[in-house]
């Protein structure tokens, strides 16, 4: 993890030393203090009467030390905050960028609402950790090797008792991290399952209202809760023991060393050479609480840092995890017609199921081939393959005789556009979520892809119109408006190719009239592929795919396939 975390920081090294000698600077100044302190109470306690001029003047340089020492302390961490912001933004730059290069396999295997708590809540345990602990940690460990060397130097017998007191902190503050250690992983981890939980119930809110399931989601809800709850007051409960022990063992080495001065000065005792006074006495308890104080730190935020490290090893697992191969040196697909051949292919999701066992087809440029199967049958997964969302375990597919894995995955994708069965609309106008696929669209070609899906009479009795900002996933539109806004968008990206995948299944039956007007001005002269569950909308079709089992099973014109009376004949009579 260290090596982890240095990458990120090496682009900040010169802040970053910046704020370590800052935090040194503070630290040093602060050890100075307290010698100015015993003299001023030399001064003050001095047998032939105060020393006005002496008080004064150790009072003046105090005075000067801490507050110099407290300004440097204060731009320390502010530093530290800065750089530890910018480091965060740069992890979750370079994870959420990571997660858009990993395969489709990745998404579909894995909990979005994980992942989401990965990129948010993980990020910000990083920035805690590294804003607040790490000048804590650094100012303190600076602090306890100066103090020590400076009670050292004024008495070795009390440095002494005080270093051998000081171990049971140490002992006790790694007793528990070991143990807690685990717990924060945890937590971590349960916190993720959470929100993967809310992300699933949200995002299906429809369906849980519909079957009257909200005591059942908010029970599965209170279970993770529970557990997490449970997993999180171990981890604090442990935490928190680390902070009141050490100031106990602390506070008794404290206590040694007034007791020890006092005996020290009745008796004449010299510390080393320096004459144990009231000053002295004074300058040895200030260091005292001076080197217990950056240890009780230090054990407190050692659980931010376990927190930290925690939320970084899930980060640094999802960046870990293997993206689309480099295809950049790869030629580019272009000027492409729509011929697609596809020769013996074998595909599975999981290797001991396996899905496509021996799939040929070939279809010309400009056809129109509708794909029909029982749910399972290997209908999506077809397209999948065809885009290269997943590879096939053998076998090749070409798109005007060129094998698709031998151009760059961006430019195949560019050949196509998509209706998918789920429509994804995002936060934004009407008019942007057009043009996603062209960014560059006027608003005359906007209008005319609306106007060709038989979305424009809708927007335009929208308040805004065009303008109009869509909610989260398009909630404050019909299914059936989402849908034209995706048939609207996949016809402004003209592509050579487009596969329709459930087109029309949120489309009332007066639209869908209309919508298939519109894909068959759209149709023309490109190559389709329909995938639908209704016969009827794909009777039209120059050719019909039977699909099951992964395999094609039957194939021809609706009119062959009807008089066949196989399997798309009982599909057909089924009313599907």
């Amino acid at each position: 993890m260290i090596r982890w975390f240095s990458g990120y920081l090496k682009k900040y090294k010169w802040p970053l030393a910046l704020a370590v000698l800052f935090a040194a600077l503070s630290g040093a100044l602060l050890l100075v203090g307290p010698l100015f302190l015993g003299r001023a109470v030399d001064a003050l306690t001095a047998e032939s009467g105060v020393k006005w001029d002496a008080l004064t003047k150790n009072l003046i340089f105090l005075a000067v030390f801490y507050v110099s020492g407290a300004v440097l302390s204060w731009i320390s961490p502010v530093l530290a905050g800065k750089i530890a912001a910018r480091t965060v933004t740069d992890i979750r730059n370079t994870t959420f960028r990571h997660i858009l290069d990993l395969p489709l396999r990745f998404f579909d295997t894995r909990s979005h609402g994980d992942v989401i708590a990965r990129i948010t809540t993980d990020c910000e345990n990083i920035y805690d950790g590294l804003g607040q602990s790490f000048v804590q940690l650094f100012s303190g460990v600076v602090t306890v090797i100066g103090t020590l060397v400076a009670m050292f130097v004024i008495s070795p017998v009390i440095a002494a008792a005080v270093l051998c007191i000081t171990p049971l902190s140490l002992l006790i503050a790694r007793f528990v991290i070991i143990r807690t250690a685990r717990l924060f992983a945890a937590q971590q981890k349960l916190t993720g399952e959470l929100g993967a939980h809310v992300e699933e119930m949200f995002s299906g809110i429809r369906t849980v209202h519909e079957y009257s399931l909200e005591e059942e989601a908010a029970a599965g809800f209170g279970e993770i809760n529970a557990r997490l709850y449970k997993t999180g007051k171990s981890a604090q409960f442990g935490g928190a023991l680390v902070n009141p022990s050490t100031r106990l063992v602390n506070n008794i080495s404290y206590i040694c060393v007034g007791l020890m001065g006092a005996v020290f000065a009745v008796n004449g005792i010299r510390a080393g050479g320096w004459t144990m006074t009231v000053g002295v006495i004074a300058t040895l308890l200030s260091y005292a609480t001076q080197f217990a104080k950056p240890i009780n730190e230090i054990a407190g935020v050692t659980t931010q840092l376990q927190n930290a490290f925690a939320s970084a090893a899930r980060l640094k697992e999802l960046q870990d995890e293997t993206p689309e191969s480099d295809d950049s040196a790869l030629p580019e697909l272009r000027n492409v017609a729509g011929a697609v051949e596809i020769e013996h292919l074998k595909f599975s999701y999981v290797p001991e199921k396996p899905l496509i066992t021996d799939l040929s087809l070939s279809v010309k440029p400009g056809s129109v081939v509708a794909i029909v199967g029982p749910t399972g049958g290997g209908k999506t997964t077809l397209v999948n393959l065809l885009l290269r969302f997943y590879d096939p375990l053998s076998g090749t597919i070409r798109l005007d005789g060129t094998d698709t894995q031998t151009v760059t995955r961006d430019s195949l994708r560019d050949a196509f556009s998509m209706v998918l069965q789920e429509t994804w609309l995002f936060t934004g106008t009407i008019r942007d979520n057009i043009a996603y696929g062209r960014p560059g669209a006027t608003d005359a070609e906007v209008k005319a892809a609306a106007k060709a899906a038989y979305a424009h009479n809708f927007i335009k009795r929208l308040p805004q119109g065009y303008d109009t900002v869509i909610s989260d996933g398009g909630g404050n539109l019909s299914g059936g408006q989402r849908q034209l806004l995706t048939i609207a968008r996949a016809m402004l990206s003209d592509a050579p190719v487009l596969v329709l995948d459930e087109a029309t299944s949120s489309v009332d039956i007066v639209t869908e009239q209309y919508v298939q007007q519109g894909f068959a001005r759209l149709m023309s002269g490109r190559t389709s592929f329909i995938i639908a569950h209704r016969l009827a909308t794909i009777r039209h079709a120059d050719l019909i795919l039977v699909v099951d089992g992964g395999n094609i099973v039957e194939q021809g014109t609706h009119a062959e396939l009807l008089a066949a009376r196989g399997r798309y004949w009982e599909l057909y009579n089924a009313g599907i």
